[in-house]
């Protein structure tokens, strides 16, 4: 019985975490955020200390960008992974042709098709409430022909 109730719990913890992907793909960021506890964290690793903050301020903020900078932006699930009852690994293609500046970089319209590992930590309220996101930010420099 006990085994029959961790499998549901990893099914529904990985449920949560496609459906964010999922709302990103869609950029619905509202729906986005309805995955995610209120007070929970994210961290772009590759921004260093300026990319930690909580998912409903930095990441909203971020995402909401990206969103706008990249009108055409798609992402592709390529595996999610249980490391545990309440994490899960999930690898994401993410891409998108820049028509707007982002983050410093100017916009020359150029494409970038980038992978990107995202670590979900859910609570047992079944929320995300940390979300670690990891790319090669210098490869998505190039692609975008900015040199960061």
């Amino acid at each position: 019985m006990e085994t029959m109730i961790r499998e549901q719990i990893g099914i529904s913890v990985k449920n949560t975490c496609v459906q964010f992907l999922l709302a990103y793909q869609q950029q619905d960021l509202g729906k986005m955020l309805q995955c995610c506890d209120a007070q929970g964290t994210v961290e772009f690793k590759p921004l260093g200390e300026n990319g930690k903050g909580k998912i409903h301020e930095l990441g909203k903020a971020l995402w909401s960008s990206l969103m706008d900078s990249f009108p055409n932006l798609d992402n592709t699930l390529d595996a999610a992974i249980s490391e545990d009852d309440y994490t899960v690994r999930c690898q994401v293609v993410i891409r998108g042709t820049q028509a707007k500046d982002f983050a410093g970089i100017q916009s020359k319209g150029l494409h970038f098709d980038s992978d990107h590992i995202f670590i979900f930590r859910l609570n047992e309220a079944n929320k995300i409430n940390s979300i670690e996101v990891m790319w090669d930010h210098a490869d998505f420099c190039r692609q975008l022909g900015a040199g960061c």
